[in-house]
């Protein structure tokens, strides 16, 4: 690690309590914040994929558990309100192998992955994305939306979003025509719209689909495709609480934990010429990522972990 990244690290281990808490709303166990760092020299490039392989939440398998997965709609199942008759199950799972074969006909180098979709699930083998290279030498990703608990507030959380949609400009002549192929296939699948009681009064709304991302590196496609399926936020940060009032109401030590935060967010816009978060949702469980580049290529900054309960 570079003398400046443990600098920085050092700086916001003093600012942070150790073990210190921080409370999304409906996470009633709360959940905790900590210094992170990214050591470039020892993990390679920072990136979306490189960060997800390090966490494990993505897990290599074979393309035909993938399709099976997407045939079947495992993870829709896990809703209570899915109640598709069989002519319709048969006729999506038409369409998936329609969509198969695009993939196979014009894409290389394939390769599956299981992505982890809860933290209560009896198995992670429900969803799982597809990615490969076009003959032009692009990457396309395909994915289905998932399901997030858990809405945070600007007052909270304050960022701007950064989307980065699919580029017919950056991208040569066979790969439009495979994300041609692609948005046709889709909308003829369509979007299966769930509602619900998951229980105890806790009410959903979930839109089923298959998404796709297009791009010309392996690691923007995945991310691409990962943000369409709701999966993952990436914004601009601005600040943790923009008024004291925002904090939680029976915390302890107000005037001193807003002190620590407005510590923290002008120690990060001092550091880094841009922070970015990055934030990770898997159903309930939040896996959020406050950070900047140093002048060495290391990322450093802050990692919140949190869990949202059910508590009918």
């Amino acid at each position: 690690m570079q003398p400046k990244t443990e600098q920085i690290l050092a700086t916001i281990e003093v600012i942070l309590d150790s073990k210190s808490g921080f409370h999304l709303p409906g996470h009633e166990d709360g959940g905790y914040i900590y210094p992170f760092v990214w050591d470039a020299t020892e993990k390679g490039e920072f990136n979306i994929l490189n960060l997800s392989l390090s966490q494990n939440w993505l897990k290599l398998t074979d393309i035909e558990n993938t399709i099976k997965s997407w045939r079947t709609m495992d993870y829709a199942r896990n809703f209570n309100s899915f109640d598709l008759n069989e002519n319709e199950q048969t006729d999506w799972a038409n369409k998936i192998e329609n969509l198969y074969q695009i993939i196979r006909d014009n894409l290389q180098d394939l390769e599956s992955f299981f992505v982890k979709t809860s933290s209560y699930f009896p198995s992670d083998d429900l969803v799982g994305l597809i990615v490969g290279k076009t003959a032009d030498g692009d990457w396309v990703t395909v994915f289905q939306t998932l399901y997030k608990e858990t809405k945070i507030p600007q007052e909270q959380l304050s960022r701007s979003p950064v989307i980065h949609p699919i580029s017919a400009q950056a991208l040569r002549e066979n790969t439009l025509n495979i994300v041609s192929q692609l948005q046709a296939i889709t909308s003829e699948l369509g979007t299966i719209h769930l509602a619900g009681d998951i229980g105890g009064g806790y009410y959903y709304n979930y839109d089923y689909q298959i998404v796709y991302g297009a791009a010309e590196t392996k690691e923007a496609a995945m991310a691409q495709a990962l943000q369409a399926s709701g999966m993952l936020e990436i914004g601009i940060f601005h600040k943790f609480f923009s008024e004291k009032e925002y904090l939680p109401r029976w915390a302890n030590n107000l005037e001193a934990k807003y002190a620590k935060y407005d510590k923290l967010n002008k120690f990060l816009h001092h550091t880094f010429a841009e922070v970015m978060m990055y934030r990770f949702s898997f159903w309930t469980q939040e896996n959020i990522y406050i950070i900047g580049e140093t002048s060495g290529g290391d990322w450093a900054g802050l990692y919140i972990e949190s869990e949202f309960v059910y508590n009918p």
